[in-house]
This record gives C-alpha cells, sequence and structure tokens, in this order.
C-alpha cells in the first residue's frame, strides 16, 4: 500500500465518519425552551437545598468538635 492510497482510504473514512455523524445528528431532539429553564430551576433549588444541608452540617460537627476539645 503505497502512500497514495492511504490518503485516499483516510479521506474516504473521514468522509463516511462525518456522514455517519450528520445522520446521528439528525435523530437529536433537542429540549424546548421551557423544559431547558424548569430543568435549570429544579439544579438550582437543588444547588440550594444542598448548599444549606451542608452548610448546616459543617457548622454542627464544627460546634461538636469544639465542645468536645474544651473537655
Amino acid at each position: 500500500m503505497d502512500a497514495m492510497e492511504k490518503v485516499r482510504e483516510f479521506a474516504e473514512t473521514t468522509i463516511q465518519f462525518f456522514r455517519e455523524v450528520k445522520v446521528e445528528l439528525q435523530k437529536v431532539t433537542f429540549p424546548t425552551r421551557q423544559e431547558t429553564v424548569g430543568s435549570t430551576l429544579v439544579v438550582l433549588v437543588l444547588t440550594m437545598i444542598i448548599g444549606v444541608y451542608l452548610g448546616f452540617s459543617d457548622w454542627a460537627l464544627a460546634r461538636i468538635v469544639q465542645v468536645l476539645l474544651r473537655v
């Protein structure tokens, strides 16, 4: 196999790859704006809830350690 055949084979496989990518992208369904906003709100609310929980847990454990170290 000479260099020219390798280049031709590479070009053909690359073109085939991009054809397959195009076919797969046509199958993709993107979320609507309403779905995206709803998902974003869920993520933000859960992030805040988890943040408050972890903040409280950190504070409570710090207080427990302070009490134990004073004894």
